[in-house]
């Protein structure tokens, strides 16, 4: 997977499931994102879904784990939002 596809990929989550979360927020990490930076952005995304216990779809969390491995990025975000 490529930074592109993961950057489309990781907008179309952010734009799906950042209903819960502040607009500051939720624009900042789109323009993570929009800046090369897709894995601070999907950690930041993480954290914030559980800690607003915003509810996650199971196919949600699918892609945001397939996103995160692809990046490198240490499972402890997406498994904190595993009902």
């Amino acid at each position: 997977m490529n930074l592109l596809e993961i950057q489309a990929r990781l907008r179309r989550l952010l734009d799906q499931h950042g209903a819960g979360l502040p607009s500051e927020q939720l624009r900042d990490m789109k323009e993570l994102v929009a800046a090369g930076e897709p894995g601070i952005a999907l950690e930041n995304y993480c954290t914030q879904l559980f800690e607003y216990d915003v509810p996650v779809p199971t196919e949600a969390v699918v892609e945001l784990e397939a996103l995160g491995r692809a990046m490198g990025i240490h499972a402890k975000y997406w498994m904190s939002l595993r009902s």
